[in-house]
């Protein structure tokens, strides 16, 4: 895919003061070599927020927010890493030249760009369909039934699919699209049965679904024909520009009151997030007809201090709650539920009771914990205790998910008032080890900041040489020059150092660091941000050497491991057998020579 070479990069970091950048929002005080302030992304009293000018990069010792200059207005402004890499480019007056790394990467490209464009010129047909054709009336005769005018449809783009397919290929024929390319898109599907394509959305309203550059990606279409065997909404199938566990329906539009309100507003549908809006509610968004993920709560929480659920009343919308809490409270966000009346959504309830009353509503939300508790009164029988610690059992796995000690602390209190027990049991239960499958979520796998169980999983010799690796370029310069990367191959807990052993980087120079590091996945970039804010190592290039040769003997002790497992398989053949019993041998050999080594 089109990249911003990483020469490019270091020029924009090299060029960007993240002093000067992050002082623009957040007063710092020189502390030492370095400045401190309050965090921007926390709420906090006491300064932690750390800005190393040297370093070019920030850490807040409250929250674990970490990062360069890119990162910074990414997370604080809600930019896409290609919007904050021209910002900074443009404000130092550097020219961005984007490159493409191969021929795949290329055509990957060219498809994604193609698959866009589909997508905003089909947008804009269902839009003309709905807004002008005959056949569109049922969808027009919908929106008039939920209170939605022409207006509306048209600042959100609303449109129809029409029940026909030939239709869609004579518009598909006109822009020149080919068949393949709207297979590609989703807007096509292959039947298996019949062995044909058909159209995906046949007969619906459309909702266009955008992304953060406002981007027609999807949609979500909704059902026109009462009598039919089909679901009701229906979302894209997940394509190279979309997929629905990464996207919140109207963030495009919601994102910059979410960050202004410090609040966001999470309903179950399109319609519902769309009527709010329109009433005022500006910080809404729907999640896409699928359960809340992780990655839709770490979008929350880069603009958000607090989530406000306003689900259904029944008791589909008691478990939505619940499994949106449990991907929320780890990120560190404030969890409350509105409770609907009965029979009602967000947008019935705005066109019969009014804007004041919805917001009356929304005002009275109660915290999660609270609210789980007033539903479980009404679902079982809290009269015997028994029950009570049974119910606060289950409660604590909530708990437990807080990612702060006063909102745990809070929450202990609340609830063992609200159900009548003593606050030493439920620290008791709260002590007690997690039960449950492996599907569950604890506190000490859910409430992680970024990259800690990528960093917590590293193999400590690995992790050593790692860091050495990192605070002395000669260490790094020896390892690239060893020949010896094989280690890598085999060995688990050495991915990190595997990232630095294989980057092209010079360590000395922050810039370059910087720009390797903008460069990774986002769980590597913060797993060696944690590597680089630990004490700085003891040792020289020796003990870098001492530090590999053991590594090298733990990956030939765990092939031999690995062998001996495959020789007691049963039904192994005798030449087979032999071959594995060989190679054991020669790791046999190579182990002892190893430990001589060593000595």
């Amino acid at each position: 895919m089109p990249r911003i070479p990483e020469e490019i990069l270091q020029q924009v970091l090299a060029a960007t003061d993240i002093v000067d950048l992050v002082g623009r929002s957040v007063k710092l005080r020189r502390a030492g070599t370095n400045f401190l302030g309050l965090c921007p992304f926390h709420n906090e009293k006491s300064p932690s927020f750390n800005v190393s000018q040297s370093r070019g990069r920030y850490h807040c010792f409250g929250c674990g927010a970490d990062g360069n200059a890119f990162q910074f207005i990414m997370n604080h402004e809600g930019l896409t890493f290609m919007e904050a890499v021209k910002r900074l480019a443009d404000t130092a007056g550097i020219r961005i030249q984007e490159e493409v790394w191969d021929a795949n990467a290329e055509q990957a490209a060219k498809q994604r760009t193609a698959i866009i464009r589909v997508h905003q010129e089909v947008a804009a047909w269902y839009h003309d369909l709905l807004m002008k054709h005959p056949l569109a009336d049922d969808a027009r005769q919908y929106l008039k039934s939920r209170g939605m005018n022409s207006d509306i449809a048209k600042r959100w783009q609303l449109g129809y699919a029409p029940a026909s397919m030939q239709l869609l290929r004579q518009w598909a024929m006109k822009h020149q699209f080919s068949q393949q390319l709207l297979l590609d898109s989703g807007l096509l599907a292959n039947s298996e049965e019949r062995g044909d394509v058909y159209a995906r959305f046949r007969h619906r309203l459309m909702f266009p679904i955008r992304n953060d550059n406002r981007e027609v990606i999807a949609f979500s279409g909704r059902l026109l024909s009462p009598d039919a065997k089909t679901a009701k909404y229906l979302n894209s199938a997940e394509t190279p520009i979309f997929n629905k566990s990464k996207v919140l329906f109207g963030f495009d539009k919601s994102k910059m009151a979410i960050s202004k309100a410090s609040q966001a507003i999470v309903c179950e549908g399109q319609i519902d997030m769309l009527m709010m809006y329109e009433a005022g509610f500006h910080n809404v968004v729907a999640s896409q007809g699928t359960s809340f993920t992780e990655h839709h709560a770490r979008i929350l929480k880069r603009h958000a201090d607090e989530v406000v659920l306003c689900f259904d009343s029944d008791n589909a919308g008691y478990k939505a709650a619940e499994r949106s809490f449990r991907e929320l409270a780890p990120t560190g966000l404030n969890v409350k539920v509105a409770t609907l009346p009965p029979g009602e959504d967000p947008d019935s309830l705005i066109r019969k009771q009014g804007v004041e009353a919805f917001a009356k509503l929304l005002a009275g939300a109660k915290d999660f914990m609270d609210y789980q508790v007033e539903n479980a009164g009404a679902r079982r029988n809290l009269e015997e205790m028994r029950e009570r610690i049974r119910f606060a059992e289950e409660m604590t796995a909530n708990i437990r998910l807080l990612d702060s000690p006063v909102a745990r602390e809070s929450a202990i209190q609340r609830v063992a008032i609200r159900l009548g027990i003593p606050e030493a049991t439920m620290r008791k239960l709260i002590a007690k080890p997690p039960q449950g499958g492996a599907g569950r979520r604890t506190a000490e796998t859910s409430s992680e900041r970024p990259g800690q169980k990528l960093f917590a999983a590293q193999d400590k010799t690995a992790g050593l040489l790692c860091q050495m690796a990192l605070a002395d370029p000669e260490v790094l310069k020896w390892l690239r020059e060893s020949g010896r990367e094989q280690v890598l191959r085999d060995l688990p807990g050495a991915e990190l150092l595997g990232l630095v052993w294989r980057g092209q980087f010079d360590p000395a120079e922050p810039s370059a660091l910087n720009a390797f590091l903008a460069g990774l996945d986002p769980e590597e970039e913060a797993a060696l941000s944690l590597v680089l804010h630990q004490p700085k190592p003891p040792g020289s290039l020796e003990d870098a050497k001492h530090a590999l040769g053991a590594l090298e003997l733990a990956r030939t002790r765990m092939l031999k491991q690995r062998l001996e497992t495959q020789l007691k398989q049963p039904g192994l053949s005798r030449e087979d057998a032999e071959e594995i019993q060989r190679e054991i041998m020669e790791l046999h050999r190579e182990l002892i020579a190893a430990r001589g080594s060593l000595v």
